[in-house]
């Protein structure tokens, strides 16, 4: 400390104030008594960033972390300004030899009941009866001639008429069968299927109607129709 306080006694003005010929630059830089001449003078690491600093105005000195910040800042606002110019000319260069993008259509499902909404003519009437639960009458036929009458409540449908029925009502003729003399090994009872467990088989009811002719009558909760069955379809109540 003593050796300190000796320096700074020995040390004159002269030889730490920087506009002096006498001027000492080690004194002064271990001085206490040492006075900038300018106050918040820019500080540079070295000689040669100070004679740059003159030549160019880019160059920062110490201690400017906000404004080194606020510079790259710029820079890169600039830059991405530069490249959407860029790409906005080559778009506006480019854009008479471009062929127009086809545009794919979204593709939807198509079902049964998709088409059932899309029904038009006299299968729009069948449309009707699916949305109001309407009772219909179907006439039906086989290989040569008129089978029987359906009444039914229509469920769906599709464009070839086949037919989902519910709570079915059918109704049709045959004629009675002759009597014959049936072989002794067709006469063995044949146990019933789990089939006919889980769904029994609708029960037929045959009237006579005169002339060997019976009208047979069965109750089936679910049917689906053949279109090639069907001869006739009216609407029994609206």
């Amino acid at each position: 400390m003593a050796e300190e306080n000796n320096s700074d006694s020995s040390t004159s003005e002269s030889e730490i104030s920087a506009c002096s010929s006498k001027y000492d630059p080690m004194k002064a830089l271990y001085s206490k008594k040492t006075v900038l001449p300018v106050k918040n003078a820019p500080a540079y690491e070295t000689v040669q960033q100070y004679e740059d600093a003159q030549k160019m105005a880019s160059i920062l000195p110490v201690g400017s972390g906000q404004l080194v910040q606020k510079r790259e800042e710029e820079k890169k606002a600039k830059k991405a300004e530069e490249e959407r110019l860029l790409q906005e000319k080559n778009k506006q260069r480019f854009e008479r030899f471009q062929l127009p993008t086809p545009v794919r259509k979204e593709k939807k499902s198509r079902n049964l009941l998709t088409r059932i909404d899309a029904m038009r003519g006299p299968l729009a009437v069948l449309k009707e009866c699916v949305d109001k639960r309407l009772r219909i009458k179907v006439i039906t036929r086989h290989a040569t001639g008129v089978r029987g009458v359906l009444h039914a409540t229509l469920v769906a449908f599709d464009k070839q008429w086949n037919l989902a029925l519910s709570d079915v009502l059918e109704v049709w003729k045959r004629k009675g069968v002759r009597k014959r003399k049936v072989p002794p090994g067709l006469c063995t009872p044949v146990e019933k299927g789990t089939a006919s467990k889980i769904f029994p088989v609708p029960v037929v009811t045959e009237t006579p109607v005169g002339g060997g002719v019976w009208e047979c009558t069965r109750h089936i909760p679910q049917m689906m129709m053949r279109g090639e069955h069907v001869i006739i379809i009216n609407v029994v109540e609206r």
